[in-house]
């Protein structure tokens, strides 16, 4: 069996030992720089405010019929002096965003480089000095910027570097990433994850390559933790049974780092949901369908939302249709607030709401799993093991993690989180996504509520985690380029180099 291991442990770190060491420094940048995206709070804050004239505006389902579109997310906004719809629509099979007259219902060709270049420019506020359009690059090889390829790249002026990312067929700004940004990246995110773009270009390729290449570091890591807790019981007389330099080092910071190490490759691995073992957090589709209700009846010209917004000092940047129950909400956003409109063709006027009332949120969690039974409700006002913030100051907080939500927990384990300010289900967990938070996000980011809660004390323990795990590294990287270059070559080219410098 310790031959076994011995192999193991000795060629797959010789395999691996740069991997490791990559990962560790990476990881290191990876936490204090994330990859780069464009927030909610950004993107909308960069928005024109919503100026509708009188006598606009279709609503979306009018303006998606005049042409020919179906949809199933449409937002209204401005594109230069108009408003417009911007609706995702199937094409091909594929999702696509496509941008409608909302006055006409008109259908807007895609943006050419020049009105890609002005979109840029009026939301950074910049000029712009280079338009590219591409498929794909390295910030943008994600699928979830799919629905709006191919993008426009536009560089615009100034020390920083900007770039931001158009859509052709939304008309709007996607992405946007800055110089330092994309420098820290690629010494983070993008070795971290393995994501160079000629392989995360293929999902399914990349998943595989993650996975059997975590597999393989989590068996070096495992082998390496039995075989040093082995060998220093093996002599009683010295604990610490090597006398060369390296192995001994190796041996004791491995002792050290050997679990942490093993923990955090391990919950890697879980980070790609390897085979299938955890179920997906969405909503299932029937699910979803009894969340919304009975299809809302004709809706109103949302003219009249913006201008009732408008009337209560409120300056909107975009309208959207939320439904839940059955009733149709017109939600009007700017960067830092939301409010809620009823959208129905003869609904009582009201003023804008902060949130879907009570009893209509609480009537929709009651009959979303009625085969199950009732489930348990109680409202959030913090957050919770499941429904968490990793960084709460952070402005898009309010997008993507709001307090308050309902929480309805069922007798088979299921809970689901429901944000009543923007009538949509947050999250939905079951057993299985309750370990994949423990096994995953607890485990690689140490985001535990008492460590979330004491910040500097979760930034010190990966910080310095990780510098271990790079002296344990360090350690395997020279054993291995032992192992590779035999010590009569090394012996003999450091002879050679000695003969070439007296020449």
């Amino acid at each position: 069996m310790k031959k076994i291991l011995v192999f193991l442990h000795k060629w797959l770190g010789v395999v691996l030992a740069v991997f490791f060491l990559v990962w560790f420094a990476s990881g290191i940048v990876l936490y204090f720089v994330p990859f780069p995206s464009l927030g909610q709070a950004e993107r909308l804050a960069g928005l024109p405010p919503l100026e509708v004239p009188a006598g606009c505006c279709l609503s979306a389902q009018e303006a998606a019929q005049r042409a020919g579109l179906h949809f199933t997310e449409a937002r209204l906004g401005m594109h230069g002096p108009t408003p417009v719809w911007r609706l995702l629509a199937p094409d091909g099979g594929r999702p696509r965003w496509r941008t409608v007259e909302a006055g006409t219902g008109a259908l807007l060709p895609m943006l050419g480089p020049e009105e890609a270049a002005a979109a840029a420019a009026a939301f950074s506020q910049r000029r712009a000095v280079q338009t590219d359009m591409l498929e794909r690059d390295q910030w943008t090889v994600a699928q979830g910027l799919d629905s709006h390829r191919p993008l426009f790249k536009v560089a615009l002026d100034g020390a920083d570097g900007l770039e931001l990312y158009v859509s052709p067929g939304a008309g709007e700004v996607v992405r946007d990433t800055r110089r330092s940004e994309r420098f820290w990246n690629w010494l983070g995110a993008v070795p971290h994850w393995i994501y160079p773009t000629v392989l995360r270009q293929f999902p399914k390729v990349w998943h595989q390559v993650v996975v059997w290449t975590s597999i393989a570091a989590v068996l070096l890591a495992a082998t390496g933790l039995l075989l040093g807790v082995w060998q220093l019981f093996l002599n009683r007389n010295r604990w610490i049974p090597y006398r060369k330099f390296w192995m001994r080092w190796h041996h004791i910071a491995g002792l050290v780092a050997a679990i942490f190490t093993l923990t955090w490759i391990f919950s890697g691995l879980m980070s790609m949901n390897p085979f299938g073992v955890f179920s997906s957090r969405g909503v299932p589709s029937s699910e979803r369908m009894q969340w919304l209700g009975a299809a809302a009846p004709a809706l109103d010209n949302p003219a009249a939302a913006v201008r009732q917004a408008r009337a209560h000092g409120l300056a909107p940047r975009e309208l959207d249709v939320v439904q839940v129950a059955g009733q149709a909400w017109y939600r009007l956003r700017d960067a830092e607030r939301q409010w809620l409109v009823r959208a129905e063709v003869g609904a009582a006027a009201q003023e804008p709401v902060a949130a879907v009332p009570d009893a209509t949120v609480l009537a929709a969690l009651a009959g979303l799993r009625s085969e199950v039974g009732m489930p348990a409700v109680r409202r959030l006002d913090a957050y919770d093991g499941m429904y968490y913030a990793r960084h709460p100051g952070s402005p898009d907080v309010r997008h993507t993690r709001p307090l308050p939500v309902w929480r309805a927990e069922w007798s088979d384990g299921v809970a689901v989180y429901a944000d009543p300010a923007s009538a949509r289900i947050l999250l939905r967990a079951d057993p299985s996504t309750q370990w994949q938070r423990v096994l995953y996000n607890g485990l690689h980011s140490f985001d535990f509520a008492p460590l979330l809660a004491w910040p500097w004390v979760r930034h010190g323990l990966v910080v310095g985690l990780s510098l271990l795990g790079l002296a344990l590294c360090i350690t395997s990287c020279v054993l291995a380029w032992r192992v590779l270059v035999p010590r009569a070559s090394r012996s003999t080219a450091a002879r050679r180099t000695m003969a070439q410098g007296e020449r």
